[in-house]
């Protein structure tokens, strides 16, 4: 059997354009926090400072992924099959399911609100379906099988898209993240906040549609996110708090396919929902 279903990484097909569009999704986050901290008129208080540990977890909620990519050496004609040139585009639609996420994080609080912390983050989800395999410009998807595997046309050969349409698999992300935040000050143990952070993401994506493997590699670069929460004090020392989290690489994950000589670049760009504790050690 055969698919082409590969992740793909952000890589060096990005243009100017996709670039201000892909940093543009999450500013909203922000509009609505600056108007809430504008409007806000509770009185200032001092906040504790000091080191504190968290952890959290939650739902991951990726964003389906379109991956592009080429063929990195020809694929020989059969007597069934043409050629598959050296460089051939391909591209091919991923569907996600949703996933889980876990978080720890160590941190420091200021006075004045701003927060530093190193946090690391693992969450794992599942692939749903895969559809719209194109190589050199043709759809594949109502094709013989074999085209890709090379073997012999049949007409009791599932199609392309038969294989495609089983989406086992799933994605692994492992990171490691720089954050700041500042917490706006409401006078109560009620802090909304807003954070952003940069890092490190390791990214491990399994393909096996239909039970062909067709990737199973993983690649790695540099990532960031975008965060909006709030917390709440249940004691001097104890915080609950519910963020959501933007995250994304700057860079594609580039996955070599096992299928077909070729590469294909999968997109990892996720929204997260996640609650956690964060406990504080005096200042």
């Amino acid at each position: 059997m055969c698919i082409l279903a590969q992740p793909c990484v952000f890589g060096a097909h990005w243009g100017h354009n996709q670039y201000e569009e892909h940093m543009m999704k999450p500013r909203h986050i922000f509009t609505s926090f600056g108007a809430m901290a504008a409007l806000t008129a509770f009185p200032s208080v001092a906040m504790a400072d000091g080191p504190y540990v968290g952890v959290s977890g939650g739902i991951v909620l990726p964003e389906d992924s379109t991956s592009t990519g080429e063929t990195t050496a020809e694929v020989p004609a059969t007597p069934d099959f043409g050629s598959i040139p050296t460089g051939s585009e391909i591209a091919l639609d991923t569907e996600f399911d949703n996933g889980f996420a876990l978080g720890g994080q160590v941190g420091y609080a200021f006075e004045n609100g701003f927060r530093v912390e190193l946090e690391g983050t693992y969450n794992e989800y599942g692939v749903d379906a895969h559809s719209n395999l194109t190589v050199g410009g043709a759809v594949l998807d109502g094709a013989d099988s074999a085209v890709l595997t090379r073997g012999a046309a049949d007409a009791a050969n599932p199609t392309v898209g038969d294989v495609l349409a089983d989406g086992t698999g799933d994605v692994t992300h492992f990171g490691l993240f720089g954050n700041v935040f500042y917490d706006l000050q409401t006078g109560s143990g009620f802090k909304p906040y807003v954070g952003a952070g940069l890092g490190y993401q390791w990214t491990d994506v399994e393909y096996a549609p239909s039970g062909v493997a067709v990737a199973d590699e993983s690649d790695s670069g540099i990532a960031y996110q975008l965060m909006a929460g709030a917390s709440f004090e249940v004691t001097e020392t104890v915080e609950l708090f519910g963020q959501y989290t933007y995250r994304d690489t700057t860079e594609d994950a580039e996955i070599p396919l096992t299928v077909l000589p070729a590469t294909l670049d999968v997109e990892s760009a996720q929204s997260l929902v996640t609650a956690g504790v964060r406990v504080k050690f005096g200042g």
